[in-house]
């Protein structure tokens, strides 16, 4: 826990304007428990000395305690009166439990604080508040996070509401302590399995405060009855302890976004595979017998498994039902026992078996994990180097210069298997700094010359710092997102325009069907066109879910559903094809209503036919638009097409409401043209965006302009510094802008022929008698 508030401290200092008020008192109750906890087996006089030490920090605190959480100061105050009384009997456990209760309860105070502060708008108290938080525990390839730190400066800055600043800061603080509650579970049955009763009195009491911080989310998801049960369970501690695990079961008290959540899912997945590799280096067959020759290795397994737990305890909650989350939980746990007998020299398991395990679970895990969450990120590779790049830092701190060695070169191996040959046609530049930073370079040194000549923290740091501004950079090269504003706009031009000509459709369809004696057939077309939209939705939800199965190819699968998208957009947008395609479609559909109205035709087979009729007029417009707005889900995900679509969707219902109920004459032609203009738009930027994705998976070459375009061209327009990506733009804006004119050059032709025949024949002089 020192470092975590140590590492609160550094960031609070970020900020000229705070005053230590909270968090100085803060480390200083916790660590004069620590060593209250460590003397009491010694001198219980000074155990309970540090104690009373312990209150006079809490005392400085209480004033502003009792006024955000009275019940949280009383807490306080009573866990630590039961910790001197504890200390004075020489009750190790009882010690254990008051330090961990008067913990928990300082946590939840400041935590209340921070809470109301933000709702206030206050963000120089919020600051206050925030530097005495607990992060999760942290390890080589777990980095703090500064979310919330950044939400409330933003908040100062007025960048951010309350309300968001709010949904910030709880999404990333109550996530520490979510993690910290289950590894203090975890340590709980630890301690049980091994006989530890003062581990169990701490872990169970912690348990119980950090859980205390979660009840209200809790209360909300599953409500008051349950969170009564649960909490009866956890007093109960640790004799309940499965009836608590069983209760926490599915709960997840801050909500992962998407990125988020596959960001994990590809932490879960790398850092296992990672284990092997990691294993082999450090234990060797000798006579058929595995033999640990190196426990440095051994260790970073340990530490690169431990990451993939704590990422897949993060993920648990979210599993699909019918998930055997035990089974998975118990490959962890066995690969955990392995690695520990390996460090402790006893009975290590073979590489081999270490292999065969792994393989087994990560078979297992991505069976569980639903598709989405194992759509390949390029840029999760480059949060594993980022982890990677922090333990070369860590080591060499400690002068672990073998240890910096292996770190250095495993982030570097990630990056060339990965990022490095995507940007190296991109920004040769880029990969030549990277690559310098890592090895040899100068100003700053690279991290292979800084380890072999054993350079000073500052000059690990400046390298870190370097190397971070470059992996940003790379980060940036590789995106393919776009932004959600641009992607909701483009969804809406394409579902407007889409509707428009359903519209149109059945407008033409229904206008000769206007007097009483046939208006009742106006019904079944009605039936009809509704059925088409509900099978556009399934269309939907069937093509997400094929598109979803195979989610782990990620860019090349977007690539090529997003060329089938291009290329029937470039159809359908071509003036003479339109032309054509809207004559003959609308003369068969007049031909097959025809037959139906006045052919004498059973009422029953009527109804169905015309009901047909209304589907198949309108269908074919919302599967053309389902496969235009599932290249966008892949660019972009679903909440900004959702979005978009939802407003296109209105503005067709606005339209049709005037067509057919208000009966106005509204300019079709010149909508269809306004809207297939934009629709140019839309399809210029899908070219630029397919184009660059395409690069990517290496199957189309790139040729850079020599310069580059600022970030919004990129997210809103699509443009990237590429001969063939702008080429490829203004090829099809004009294929399209120039099939237009081209078609009313050809009509105009066609009338000015059809005029002079006209009066060619009225000049014509009679030849009958």
């Amino acid at each position: 826990m020192r470092r975590t508030l140590i590492a609160a401290l550094g960031l609070a200092a970020l900020s000229p304007a705070l005053a230590a008020d909270y968090a100085t008192p803060a480390e200083t109750l916790r660590s004069r428990l620590a060593d209250a906890q460590i003397e009491v087996t010694f001198d219980r006089v000074q155990a309970a000395e540090l104690v009373r030490e312990a209150r006079q920090a809490a005392a400085e605190l209480r004033p502003a305690l009792a006024a955000v959480n009275p019940r949280a100061a009383g807490d306080v105050e009573a866990a630590l009166q039961e910790a001197v009384r504890a200390a004075t009997a020489g009750d190790e456990a009882g010690l254990a439990a008051a330090r961990a209760r008067a913990w928990t309860a300082l946590l939840a105070g400041t935590y209340t604080g921070l809470e109301k502060s933000i709702r206030a708008g206050d963000a120089a108290s919020a600051r206050d508040w925030l530097a005495a938080r607990e992060f999760r525990t942290a390890s080589a390839f777990t980095r703090l996070s500064a979310d919330a730190t950044g939400a409330v400066e933003a908040l100062g800055a007025g960048k951010l509401t309350p309300g968001a600043a709010l949904e910030a800061v709880r999404a990333d603080v109550l996530d520490g302590y979510q993690a910290r509650l289950g590894g203090a579970l975890r340590d709980l049955e630890t301690a049980q399995a091994q006989g530890w009763r003062t581990r169990s009195a701490e872990q169970a009491a912690l348990a119980r405060g950090y859980f205390a911080l979660l009840a209200p989310a809790y209360r909300e998801q599953r409500g008051e009855a349950r969170l009564a049960r649960l909490e009866t369970d956890l007093a109960a501690l640790p004799a309940s302890l499965p009836r608590v695990q069983a209760d926490l079961e599915g709960f997840r008290a801050a909500p992962l976004s998407a990125a988020e959540t596959r960001a994990r899912a590809g932490q879960v997945t790398r850092f296992l595979a990672l284990v092997p590799v990691e294993y082999g280096r450090g234990v060797k067959l000798s006579g058929g017998t595995p033999v640990v020759t190196s426990d440095l290795e051994v260790t970073e397994a340990k530490t690169f498994l431990t990451g993939a737990r704590a990422a897949f305890t993060d993920l648990a909650p979210l599993l699909p039902a019918g998930t055997d989350a035990k089974s998975l939980r118990a490959g962890f746990a066995g690969l955990e026992a392995g690695l520990d007998r390996a460090a402790a020299h006893r009975d290590a398991p073979a590489p081999a078996s270490i292999e065969a395990d792994v393989n087994a679970l990560l078979g297992q895990v991505r069976s569980a994990f639903p598709a989405a969450w194992q759509a390949h990120d390029a840029n999760a590779d480059l949060g594993v180097i980022r982890t990677q790049l922090d333990a070369v830092v860590s080591a060499a701190e400690a002068g672990d210069w073998a240890a910096a060695e292996t770190a250095r070169l495993d982030a570097y191996a990630t990056l060339e298997s990965g990022a490095e040959a995507r940007i190296a046609v991109f920004a040769p530049d880029l990969k030549l700094r990277l690559e310098n930073l890592f090895w040899n370079g100068q100003g700053p040194h690279g991290f292979a010359r800084l380890i072999r000549e054993r350079g000073d923290v500052a000059s690990f740091r400046a390298t870190r710092a370097e190397l971070e501004d470059g992996l940003r950079e790379t980060a940036r090269m590789l995106g393919t997102e776009v932004a959600p504003a641009a992607v909701a706009t483009n969804a809406g031009v394409i579902v407007f325009r889409e509707g428009l000509e359903a519209v149109l459709i059945l407008a033409a369809l229904m206008g000769s069907l206007r007097r009483p004696e046939v208006r009742h057939l106006r019904r079944p077309m009605w039936l009809g066109a509704a059925g088409a939209f509900l099978a556009t939705a399934v269309t939907w939800f069937v093509l997400s879910g094929t598109l979803g199965l195979f989610a782990r190819y990620g860019e090349k699968l977007e690539a090529v559903v997003s060329v089938v998208a291009i290329a029937v957009l470039l159809l359908i947008m071509n003036w003479f094809f339109h032309q054509v395609y809207w004559t003959d479609r609308m003369a068969a559909f007049q031909k097959h209503k025809h037959g139906l109205t006045v052919g004498g035709v059973a009422q029953t087979g009527q109804w169905i036919g015309l009901a047909v009729l209304g589907f198949t007029s309108i269908y074919r417009e919302g599967f053309e638009t389902v496969l235009f707005l599932q290249s966008l889900v892949l660019q972009s995900g679903v909440a900004p097409v959702l979005t978009g679509t939802g407003l296109g969707l209105i503005s067709v219902v606005g339209v049709g409401v005037l067509v057919f109920a208000l009966q106005a004459r509204l300019p079709m032609k010149k909508l269809l043209v306004w809207t297939g203009m934009m629709i140019c738009a839309v399809l210029a930027v899908m070219v630029g965006n397919t184009v660059h994705v395409l690069q990517l998976v290496g199957w189309f070459p790139v040729h850079p302009l020599g310069f580059e375009f600022p970030s919004w061209a990129s997210l809103w327009l699509g443009m990237y510094p590429t001969w063939e990506g702008i080429i490829a733009q203004v090829v099809a804006a004009i294929a399209v802008v120039g099939s237009y004119f081209a078609a009313e050059a050809v009509k105009t032709r066609q009338l000015e022929a059809k005029r002079r025949e006209a009066r060619g024949a009225a000049g014509t002089p009679s030849t009958q008698p």
